[in-house]
């Protein structure tokens, strides 16, 4: 699960030994490494145009994400190729 949170996220030195938060800015809470694969395969297919199958979604998931990520590359340089 991906929450949106708007926060402090940035401090400022105030003094010599103290911080204080410089403002809010937007962030996200990550509490499940699936739901950041299934983020990455959808902005996947939102670039590419391409639904994928929920069996290879489901696959895909299950890798680990520096392996997700080379072969989302790889698929988008292929699928680039073939609309030449």
């Amino acid at each position: 699960m991906i929450e949106h949170h708007q926060g402090y996220t940035a401090i400022k030195r105030y003094g010599r030994n103290s911080f204080r938060p410089a403002g809010k800015h937007p962030f996200k809470m990550i509490y499940n490494a699936r739901a950041v694969k299934y983020d990455l395969i959808q902005q996947f297919e939102a670039s590419t145009g391409i639904n994928l199958p929920s069996g290879v979604k489901s696959n895909l998931c299950t890798q680990s994400v520096p392996i997700l990520g080379k072969e989302l590359a790889i698929m988008k340089l292929q699928i680039k190729e073939n609309r030449k």
